[in-house]
């Protein structure tokens, strides 16, 4: 919160008669990112590092999204996996740490960005015994396979290896690796990408297909587009977000937790059409739901759509519009795709992202993708950044200045709190789908479910004192008394004692 400096009137009356011209100007607040990804050049060497953190101050840009994991492996040293086998990473190089150091001198924000659930993307096995996919993958039974399969069994999506979030294992696995980063390196924020299924055909590990027939009743494997189904495998995307979110603010309750988000074909314009366009019903991936529970800080959707071809135009128009209008108490910023259009079509992109909706309401910024290609026109990367803060040939600049990063004020002057827990047996053992109860000291209640691991949470809670316990379905346990506070994750456990005797 900005302190209000308060002057005597007469000083007031003489800075009232400085012309407007010598007045300072106030910044603006914008989210202005760029995506860099792994697979081409930009944090592989020091000297890759300092001519990314020149390109994006060039540009006027306040932010860079680095992937640091590109298919389980890493590119910093602190890490609970394998360093990468990219030939052009440096030996011994921390990249993260490297960048996080010079990007801060700059005022340059750091979020490390984590392919979340494919692991691997070549014929050939890794070379480390330990990685994941040697681990869980196609060499792996029962329990300790941890990958999706489609409903014909294929376990190779596109050149992708994924693992499969309805899986326990792999879900806290991949959960891991986040809350790693956030206790190692001084990073503003983490990044999900690829927290999704390829298509409704996906999700069929047979653990996650046992669990959902334990847990609906049934007694066959579900089709591709059961309701049910599908509704299921969401709430696994949903639990492995939320796991995330919590376990890393409970580390760091100032780092940011963003997430890239499908934002595939025409826009809706309802709820309705919400949750008939492609994040919710193809991938699976309900990121509208993200904010509205608060489980993410950021939400980028992935606007890669032609400004040249009207359609993808009318698309990207009606995507940023829904964008503007459904941030709830969290922050959307628009994912304009920069390597598949002119630079002139790129910056225009931009401009009518960061205009207000018809309603108001304005986004935090924009991310680009991508730094290794700007445009699709062949054009010298340099010359995309000096557009992007300067007059040139193709059109006024969007970052004609610098800008400051949007507040966050649900971190900064925070008003509720947050919860989570674990939820076992009277052995010991995770509870699966069970159901817990909260109740606050004025009487409402909150009820929840746990994931596969008896993980649960809530965010965005009310101060005060609250009890949770277990709901009769589940069994019986011990109430435990709570607090939450404001900015905080309160944490707890509660054990079953007793199962219902309908289930004995």
């Amino acid at each position: 919160m900005k302190k209000r400096l308060v002057l005597p009137m007469v000083i007031l009356m003489v800075i009232s008669l400085v012309p407007a011209v010598g007045q300072a100007k106030e910044q603006p607040e914008e989210f202005r990112a760029i995506w860099v990804d792994a697979f081409h050049d930009g944090i592989k060497t020091p000297e890759q590092v300092d001519k990314l953190v020149q390109d994006v101050k060039e540009a006027n840009a306040n932010a860079v999204i680095v992937q640091v994991r590109r298919r389980g492996d890493s590119y910093f040293n602190k890490t609970l996996e394998p360093r990468s086998q990219d030939p052009a990473l440096q030996p011994g190089f921390d990249a993260l740490e490297y960048l996080i150091e010079k990007a801060h001198q700059e005022d340059i924000e750091v979020h490390a960005w984590l392919t979340t659930l494919p692991i691997w993307n070549s014929l050939y096995p890794p070379k480390s015994e330990e990685h994941v996919f040697n681990q869980h993958g196609p060499s792996a039974s029962g329990e300790d396979y941890w990958l999706t399969e489609s409903i014909t069994g294929d376990n190779r999506s596109g050149a992708d290896y994924i693992l499969d979030p309805g899986h326990p294992d792999a879900a806290d696995y991949t959960a891991d690796q986040y809350v790693n980063v956030v206790k190692q390196y001084d990073v503003d924020g983490v990044h999900l990408d690829l927290v999704r299924y390829s298509d409704p055909t996906w999700g069929y590990n047979p653990t996650s297909v046992d669990r959902y027939l334990a847990q609906s009743g049934t007694e066959h494997i579900p089709e591709p587009e059961d309701p049910q189904w599908k509704d299921w495998r969401r709430q696994q995307v949903n639990n492995l977000v939320r796991q995330v979110y919590l376990r890393s603010i409970a580390e760091d309750p100032d780092v940011k937790v963003s997430a890239a988000v499908i934002a595939w074909g025409k826009g809706p314009e309802t709820m309705e059409e919400y949750k008939q366009s492609a994040p919710y019903s193809t991938v699976l991936q309900d990121w509208n739901r993200w904010l509205e529970e608060g489980i993410v800080d950021l939400a980028i959707p992935m606007n890669y759509d032609r400004e040249h071809v009207p359609l993808q135009k009318a698309w990207y128009d009606l995507w940023i519009e829904w964008e503007k209008d459904h941030q709830y108490d969290r922050q959307i910023a628009a994912g304009p795709g920069s390597f598949i259009n002119t630079i002139e079509g790129t910056l225009a992109q931009i401009d009518r992202a960061l205009q207000p909706s018809a309603e108001g309401n304005q986004l935090a910024g924009v991310s680009l993708y991508s730094y290794a290609s700007t445009n699709n026109s062949g054009i010298d990367n340099d010359r995309f950044y000096q557009a992007l803060s300067q007059d040139s040939e193709y059109g006024e600049p969007v970052f004609s200045e610098p800008a400051a990063i949007p507040d966050m004020p649900w971190k900064t002057n925070p008003t509720k709190g947050h919860l989570m827990g674990y939820l076992t047996d009277k052995d010991g053992e995770p509870v699966d789908n069970g159901k817990v109860m909260l109740r606050g000291s004025e009487g409402k209640t909150y009820q929840f479910k746990t994931d596969g691991n008896g993980f649960f949470g809530l965010t965005d809670l009310p101060d005060g004192h609250y009890v949770a316990k277990i709901d009769g379905e589940t069994g019986e346990g011990a109430a435990k008394p709570l607090d939450i506070q404001a900015g905080e994750v309160t944490e707890t456990k509660l054990q079953v004692k007793a199962v219902p005797q309908s289930s004995n």
